[in-house]
């Protein structure tokens, strides 16, 4: 359990803080990933998650990794940092249960997000993908 939420703790940090974007490309990119994601990652640890994503009036990223246990048990953790720069998805969350970072990177490649984590400064690590559950 503790690999599976360090693997969430992963995810949700790497999603840092989004500046406004300030052009009609960058908008539409960033409209791509707005939403409810649902999915699974791989490596060190495995299982499935949901990611959410959302935008305030001000463009400002925010959001939640849901871990799912194997019994359906949900472990929501807020995003510390959630950024989209250049067609790159970066975030972060501190894992609840030994307050360690988990940091996780990824592009849209239709129609999927998909990309790598780590945590535990490196030493655990895989690859993770979701798919489009609602905007």
């Amino acid at each position: 359990m503790k690999v599976f939420l360090v693997s969430i703790g992963l995810l949700t940090a790497s999603f840092s803080t989004g500046r406004a974007q300030s052009t009609a490309t960058q908008t539409d990119t960033l409209s791509l990933i707005v939403g409810k994601w649902t999915g699974s990652f791989d490596g060190a640890a495995s299982g499935n998650f949901e990611l959410v994503l959302n935008q305030d009036s001000n463009r400002k990223l925010s959001g939640q990794v849901i871990m799912i246990a194997d019994d359906g048990t949900r472990h929501p953790i807020d995003l510390k940092t959630v950024a989209w720069q250049n067609g790159q998805l970066n975030a972060a969350y501190t894992d609840p249960q030994d307050g360690g970072e988990v940091t996780f990177s990824g592009k849209y490649v239709s129609p999927a997000l998909k990309g790598t984590w780590k945590s535990d400064g490196g030493q655990s690590a895989g690859t993770w993908q979701v798919a489009r559950a609602t905007r």
